[in-house]
Order: structure tokens, then sequence, then C-alpha cells
């Protein structure tokens, strides 16, 4: 009587642990505990915001009521990519939250989290800030009336799409002396550069924002102002002058 007593107090257990492991699995754990963080389109979370941004357009009476601000947008990406329970967290108008919740939501299938190698549903904060830029300051990278500058890569093949940050990393590789004394100290390091584009596509104001050593950042400026012409970036259709920052790491192998 003992033993068969045992034996039901033993799968009692078992079944308990089985539910509150099936119950975890559906419940919605934070970005901050996955083993592997979700992606999107390939890339990191990050990525999200330049997605978003461009789907957006800024509401023609939040233009007219001169309306501002930043909205919290909370969402579940789901075991199977999609994106759940999208809500406002902390508002900022009901124009804007209207259209920020109407961008998120036409999100393309996320790549989802991961814990112990299975996929788990995962809360996340997305904020969307909602700016207008005085045509006197540069364009924003996240500004929504902004298309952001392009590279005009000279080494991308026709019909090949990359990211300018890809691009534009690649041309300063290709075009880059790596300093002599660096090579002899073996100085390596992440720098990264800060520039303007202009309204014309050519650079200025160029300036190390994270150094990595004073060779390589000279280095890096005297390469970056040397960049082609980009295709600038548009407000409304006309070209206007922008900020852009590029990170770039110097190895030696």
């Amino acid at each position: 009587m003992k033993k068969i007593a045992l034996i039901l107090t033993v799968i009692l257990a078992v079944f308990a642990c089985s539910s509150i492991y099936a119950q975890q699995q559906q419940e919605a754990v934070p970005m901050s505990v996955v083993d592997e963080k979700p992606t999107f389109q390939g890339q990191p979370a990050a990525a999200f915001a330049n997605w978003v941004y461009s789907q957006m357009k800024y509401p023609e009476q939040a233009l007219k009521e001169n309306l501002a601000g930043r909205v919290a947008i909370k969402f579940t990406i789901s075991k199977s990519g999609d994106l759940k329970d999208i809500t406002v967290l902390r508002g900022a108008h009901p124009i804007l939250d209207a259209e920020a919740l109407r961008a998120v939501s036409t999100s393309p299938k996320w790549e989802p989290g991961k814990v112990k190698g299975e996929p788990v549903n995962v809360t996340y904060i997305f904020p969307v800030i909602f700016k207008m830029q005085k045509e006197s300051e540069p364009a924003a990278v996240f500004d929504m009336e902004v298309i952001p500058a392009e590279f005009n890569s000279p080494y991308k093949k026709d019909g090949e799409k990359r990211r300018s940050s890809v691009e534009f990393t690649k041309w300063i590789f290709l075009n880059m002396n790596y300093p002599k004394e660096a090579i002899e100290k073996f100085i390596t390091g992440e720098a990264k550069v800060a520039f303007d584009i202009l309204a014309d596509g050519t650079i200025d104001n160029v300036k190390i924002i994270k150094s990595a050593h004073p060779l390589l950042d000279e280095e890096l400026v005297r390469v970056v102002k040397l960049s082609p012409a980009w295709q600038p970036a548009t407000r409304h259709g006309k070209p206007v002058r922008s900020t852009y920052t590029l990170p770039f790491i110097f190895e030696l192998r």
C-alpha cells in the first residue's frame, strides 16, 4: 500500500512539474531572461526601430496641432514570431498613440526568442518618438518625416541590396591604410565616427565620438573625408542635411 502511495506521489509530482513547465512555455518572459534574444529580419531587436519609422507617417492633425511626444508600446513576440497583445503602455496623445499602434501592428514575423533551445513568448517594450524637426536642424536618423541618406557604393553590383552602413564600412576598409606605427605596436580597437551628409550628398563635420587610439582615429577621419557623394536624406521630397554615426573596428590578424 505504501509502495502504491509512493508511486502515486511521484506521478503527481511529475505531473505538477510538467504543468508548471507548460504554463511557463505559454507565459511571456522578459527580454532580459531569454538565452537567445528575438531577432528582426536577421538583425538585433534594435533594428525594428528602423523598420517602424520607415512605415510611419506623422498624422496630419498632429502636425496642425504641433503634437509631439514619446509613446511606449508593449507587445509579445510569440513563439511563432508573430506580435501579439500590442498595447499602449504609456501614451503621448490619442492621435500619436493610434499611429504608433498601427505601425507596430503591421510588423512582419520575427525570429522568436529561446530558452534552453526552445522558442518562448517574449515581452518587449518599444518607444516611438514623435518629433517635428526644424528646417534649420540636421535631420535625425529616426525623424519620421525623413528618408535616410544612402551611400552610393562604387563596389555594389547592380541589383544588390545592402544597408548603407555595411557598404560604407566596406568602402572605408578598402581605402584605409592601417598606420605603420599601429601595426608595429599591434594597436587595435573600436572607434565611432560621426559626420554630416549635406543636401548635395557631400560629407562635412567629420569627428570621432568614440576613440580607439589617436593613430587609428586620425586614419578613420582621413578616409571618411574622402568619401564619394551620398544620396542625401530627403524630407517631404527635398534634400536635407542629416547626421550619421558609424562604428569601425580596427583588427590585426
